[in-house]
């Protein structure tokens, strides 16, 4: 049955055909389509297909899909929800969420079909790769050090939100360091941190953290008995203007695990903690870490500390402690100098100069410093620009000390010193004025030695780094401090 009507189908279609000749109906495109009801005359289409339904065939339509787009014109010549591709995936840019392929969905991307723009920082219309003054805050790119935020005066809270988080990590000494590091947000608002369930600070807990430009490094240290964040009003100061911040607690030497016994340790681990906090912070710095591409590891840091992190400073900027002298200590009794010179030798054998420095560090700011009891004439060793801040009602590391350190140092290096009037050693570290207020009773008050720790730090390092117009700011315009 199923080959008799085969048969009869072929035998039709050739009747079918000698009778079209016969009867001279017209197929001018040979298609088998008569011309009165074929809707492409002249171009063969024997599925007649029409996409559009506009009664001209597909295969003679300029625009079968009748989208308005024609010929080269329509990358899609099918498809009426589609006509172009302009990063050639495959995919319409309607329906890509990339249309220019670079990378930035069109959502967040300012130009979305420039695939050399991605975004428009001032918003005046020429992308950022084409815009000499990114941010628009006429200073040229070239010469911005954060050419996506607008300067803003040194002398007073910069254009960054400030975040900070505590993490852990292992230093090369083998114990398990707490580092604080405040940095640049994006964070709209945020909540403040309390450190460590203690103390108010003003940053914002855990935000999230903006890499989007490289900002300088800062490592502090701080006091003996202290903690890392005992002085926020100037790692706060220093990061709202683009710096990122980090301070180690220096382990058995913090108000919850100070050891006594420890110190001729600490003489010799406390630089150490700040090394492994800054080479911490690289690591995270790079691919997939915490802080990638936040810092510029061969941009070295600057180091600054409080009282017995004042030693920490000088020491890891050069300053040098001669065994002879902890020999003529440890002969008069002093124990400490024996341990200190001998734990030296055991790590370094025949080196009669205990040498701390790191060649990473660029600048050192010493705050009410104390000598450690073992920098003398090595403080002459110093060979980077450092800044000297004390007060001159200090009865912990009082101004003969801190001068003597001063004069110690020399005047071969590029020296700033500056003398708080009324001010004794706790406005540096102002829980211990608000804990032990009558420390601090009589004397400015935190926030006023703050103001001009703050302008003289940011104005210092400005200069350092070649910020536009660093130089010509002056370093302080208060009547409470004296220049020396």
């Amino acid at each position: 049955m199923e080959m008799r009507s085969t048969a009869l189908t072929v035998i039709s279609i050739l009747i079918l055909s000698i009778l079209s000749g016969c009867l001279g109906i017209d197929d001018a495109d040979s298609d088998g389509i008569a011309d009165t009801d074929d809707n492409c005359l002249n171009t063969a289409n024997s599925d007649q297909s029409d996409l559009d339904s506009d009664g001209l065939g597909d295969a003679c339509d300029e625009d079968a899909d009748g989208d308005g787009a024609s010929g080269s014109d329509d990358a899609f010549p099918l498809d009426s929800s589609e006509t172009s591709d302009s990063d050639g995936d495959g995919i319409g840019d309607n329906s890509d969420s990339d249309r220019d392929g670079d990378g930035v969905d069109n959502d967040e991307d300012a130009f979305p079909a420039d695939s050399t723009e991605s975004t428009d920082t001032d918003g005046n219309g020429v992308g950022d790769n084409a815009d000499t003054d990114d941010d628009g805050d006429g200073i040229i790119d070239t010469d911005d050090p954060f050419p996506l935020t607008i300067a803003t005066s040194l002398f007073e809270s910069g254009p960054y939100s400030v975040g900070t988080k505590g993490y852990k990590f292992t230093g090369s000494t083998g114990l398990e360091l707490t580092v604080q590091v405040w940095y640049p947000t994006s964070d709209e608002s945020g909540e403040a941190v309390i450190y460590d369930s203690l103390y108010l600070g003003e940053s914002w807990d855990s935000a999230s953290i903006d890499c989007s430009e490289t900002h300088p490094v800062l490592i502090f240290s701080h006091g003996h008995t202290g903690m890392r964040w005992n002085t926020e009003f100037l790692t706060q100061r220093l990061v709202s203007h683009g710096f990122i911040v980090a301070a180690p607690d220096h382990k058995f030497n913090t108000f919850f695990d100070n050891t006594e016994e420890k110190y001729p340790e600490l003489i010799l681990r406390r630089p150490t903690d700040i090394m492994d906090a800054f080479d911490w912070l690289v690591d995270e710095s790079a691919a997939a870490g915490v802080f990638e591409n936040c810092l510029d590891a061969d941009a070295g840091y600057a180091v600054a500390g409080h009282s017995f992190g004042g030693y920490t400073t000088l020491t890891l900027a050069g300053a040098t402690i001669d065994t002879d002298d902890l020999t003529e200590a440890c002969d008069r009794g002093i124990e400490e100098g024996c341990e200190i010179r001998d734990a030296w030798w055991d790590e370094h054998p025949n080196e009669d100069m205990v040498t701390l420095r790191d060649d990473r560090i660029w600048a050192a700011i010493a705050l009410a410093p104390w000598n450690g009891g073992v920098l003398e004439a090595g403080l002459s060793d110093i060979a980077i620009p450092t800044l000297i801040l004390t007060g001159d009602s200090d009865e912990t590391t009082d101004l003969d000390h801190v001068s003597q350190i001063v004069e110690d140092i020399g005047e071969g290096i590029d020296l700033t010193f500056g003398v708080i009037n009324n001010t004794g050693h706790y406005q540096f570290s102002p829980i211990g004025c608000d804990a032990f207020p009558e420390y601090c009773d009589g004397q400015l008050g935190n926030q006023q030695v703050a103001d001009i720790t703050n302008r003289a730090a940011l104005v210092f390092l400005s200069r350092l780094l070649g910020w536009p117009d660093a130089d010509s700011l002056e370093i302080s315009d208060s009547e409470f401090i004296e220049w020396l």
